[in-house]
């Protein structure tokens, strides 16, 4: 995960990053593309994957502009990777949410997608290889005012996101060493593909280690595996320092 002041960058991120559903009309310029494609290709080769940065194609996300569901959404990562593959899902959303906290600390917006495009179309402007399938998407580019929301600090855009979004709480965190904790509380503020945040986690003390489980009564088996890898990687960058084991019941080695 590289040294300890990018650790507390992807802290930074996590405390400011929300659902951006607004976009200015500012196409994602050549300089920023390619920064984003530096940071994408270590990204696939640790996971396995084959996300993409696609610019410029409002058609995808037309019927969500149209309606006002979203604005002005038109650049997007297409997720892509291995088919009918659930531990590739999992890593899909681990990866991609690390691609989606490098774009929060240059000022870009992200929200994942799963419903609100239209997927046939986007498929069309991504390379997707037999073997492979397009699991969904993150939308991405410069939020809605822009100008002013670079102005802002740091503590208010963590006050943005903390009355942004309920949070769930987990059982057992009393008796949780700090660790643990600080994992969770990043994990709450994870993103969920179809924003239902079906993942819960749970503290073992006799080997003081943590389980991810996914919520069955949260009903969203679809993109449960995405949601599991994005809410892991933000618990990986709350605790600290640790591994997970990929997998529903994964277990997290605190080191």
């Amino acid at each position: 995960m590289g040294g300890m002041a990018e650790h507390t960058q992807l802290i930074d991120a996590i405390n400011i990053r929300t659902a951006v559903r607004a976009y200015d009309d500012e196409p994602i310029d050549d300089d920023t593309a390619r920064q984003l494609e530096m940071a994408l290709q270590p990204i696939n080769l640790l996971g396995d994957l084959n996300i993409q940065l696609v610019r410029d194609q409002p058609k995808v996300f037309a019927e969500a502009n149209a309606s006002g569901h979203l604005t002005n959404a038109a650049n997007y990562l297409a997720i892509v990777g291995p088919a009918n593959d659930e531990e590739a899902k999992e890593r899909a959303g681990f990866y991609a949410e690390r691609m989606v906290l490098t774009a929060t600390l240059r000022g870009l917006g992200t929200l994942w997608v799963a419903g609100s495009w239209d997927k046939a179309e986007a498929a069309k402007h991504c390379r997707v290889t037999s073997g492979q399938e397009l699991y969904l998407g993150v939308v991405i580019g410069h939020p809605k005012n822009h100008l002013d929301y670079q102005a802002k600090s740091y503590e208010e855009l963590c006050e943005a996101q903390r009355t942004h979004r309920a949070t769930k709480t987990y059982e057992g965190r009393e008796a949780a060493p700090d660790w643990f904790k600080s994992g969770v509380e990043a994990a709450m503020k994870a993103p969920s593909a179809m924003n239902r945040q079906p993942i819960t986690f749970s503290y073992n003390p006799a080997d003081d280690t943590a389980a991810a489980h996914i919520d069955q009564s949260a009903e969203d088996e679809h993109h449960a595996f995405n949601d599991m890898g994005i809410a892991k990687l933000h618990f990986q960058i709350g605790a600290g320092q640790g591994q997970w084991a990929w997998g529903d019941g994964g277990l997290f080695i605190h080191k």
